[in-house]
């Protein structure tokens, strides 16, 4: 305030300064032209003209010598600083004005030619001080005083209030963090907004959800397992233990039993070695070009014999004929092509009710780039629902394919990962005989390797 008030001060004094040398020249002109001052103190009305009070008059002959001084800012009429001057001859003897010169607050020599031939004085405006304006800026000042606090503390509400929306989310996400590293997968997280941290509110739900089922799908893994081999054991513990007591006898029919049962828990451990080294990328496969539809020609002739044994009939006119003999490449380990045709063909025979058939077929889609072999057989089929599932471990459907057919139910886990790792697809389809259909598709060989 005290700036702005002493900065209106000094603009005042600056324009009547400015105003005073004007009358000061036109003074000195003046002089230069009668020689004296006596004019002035028997004509007032010359005064009055030459300092601006009233109107130039054009038919006087010295009317450009006593013409108006310029007035740029309107200051001098607004301060009256014309009625506020004085002048003295060189002895300080009043021509116009107060009587003595020290009445006045300011003086300047009139000088012409270097020669002191007046004096000019006047006394300064008091508008700065005492006008109406410095109460106005006192006001002003006090008002922005108040709007600028006012707008300080909206700001510092604003920012606080935005701080603990962005804040806020932050804090939920790190504290439902903190519960999932704790083992909490049940922890959420709830988001009422669309930006980048709902979104990122959504990834954690996800992964809370993909470890909650992780950790649901482990318990039942080791559940299974743990079941699996439970049942072999205790049938091997019951045999033992009957012949150490004497009930039976170590014939061979006993000891075959124990050896199935030893046998199936081999297979068991061997089909979850192959699940957890193909889970790590273990699993090694040595890819070569080769013919699927051959290799599964070749397995289903091996399978004939123990068909004719179970009460089934294997069809496989359709894949036999010469079309489906055509040259057909894929770039596959031979090895794993049998391990998934044995376990395809093993879980045809073991779920498939004597008299049966089992049918297979192939195709080579020229088009799509791509093989398909087939596998069905005739009842029981399980439900539609369920044929996403029959691919998960220790998979059954207790109604028709339990226990009493053997098997860990690992075999089409073991097919899947097989197919995936060949860029193929593998899925379960109803049959027409009254079962299901495993229907497997590879990708015909391109030439890149």
């Amino acid at each position: 305030m005290q700036n702005l008030s002493s900065g209106f001060h000094d603009f005042i004094n600056e324009a009547e300064m400015s105003y005073v040398s004007e009358i000061n020249q036109k003074l000195e002109i003046f002089y230069q032209q009668h020689g004296d001052w006596s004019i002035l103190k028997n004509d007032e009305q010359r005064w009055r003209r030459l300092v601006g009070v009233e109107g130039e008059v054009n038919d006087k002959p010295d009317s450009r010598s006593l013409s108006q001084p310029s007035d740029p800012t309107g200051l001098s009429k607004l301060l009256q600083t014309q009625r506020r001057l004085s002048l003295y001859d060189v002895n300080q003897n009043v021509v116009v004005g107060l009587e003595k010169m020290s009445d006045n607050a300011f003086s300047q020599t009139i000088q012409v030619d270097g020669v002191v031939v007046g004096w000019l004085s006047f006394i300064p405006s008091q508008l700065a001080e005492q006008s109406p304006a410095n109460d106005f800026l006192t006001q002003q000042y006090f008002s922005y005083s108040l709007i600028m606090i006012a707008v300080i503390f909206i700001a510092f509400m604003t920012a606080w209030l935005f701080s603990r929306l962005l804040v806020a989310p932050i804090t939920t996400i790190n504290q439902e963090t903190t519960r999932l590293i704790r083992g909490d997968y049940s922890a959420r997280i709830k988001s009422s907004t669309h930006d980048e941290l709902s979104q990122l509110s959504e990834s954690m739900n996800v992964l809370a959800e993909t470890l909650q089922k992780n950790k649901t799908e482990r318990s039942k893994w080791m559940s299974d397992v743990a079941h699996e081999l439970k049942t072999p054991l205790t049938v091997v513990r019951g045999q033992l233990t009957a012949i150490q007591d004497g009930i039976f006898q170590p014939d061979e029919q006993r000891l075959q039993v124990m050896m199935d049962q030893i046998d199936s828990m081999s297979y068991l451990v061997g089909d979850i070695y192959q699940l957890s080294i193909t889970d790590i990328g273990g699993l090694s496969y040595r890819k070569s070009l080769l013919n699927p539809i051959e290799i599964f020609v070749d397995i289903a002739h091996g399978f004939e014999a123990k068909a004719k044994l179970r009460g089934l009939v294997i069809e496989s006119s359709q894949i036999n004929s010469s079309s489906l003999l055509n040259p057909c490449t894929v770039l596959a380990d031979k090895d794993r092509m049998i391990q998934l045709f044995n376990n395809l063909f093993e879980n045809s025979f073991r779920y498939t009710d004597a008299p049966g058939c089992i049918r297979l077929s192939a195709e080579v889609n020229s088009s799509a780039r791509k093989v398909i072999i087939m596998i069905e057989d005739s009842s029981p089929s399980i439900p539609k629902q369920d044929f996403s599932r029959v691919f998960d471990r220790f998979y059954r459907v207790e109604q028709s394919r339990n226990r009493e057919y053997g098997g860990s139910g690992i075999g089409l886990a073991l097919c899947q990962q097989i197919v995936d790792a060949h860029q193929g697809t593998i899925h379960v389809e109803s049959s027409n005989l009254g079962g299901v259909k495993m229907v497997v598709s590879f990708p015909i060989y391109r030439g890149e390797i």
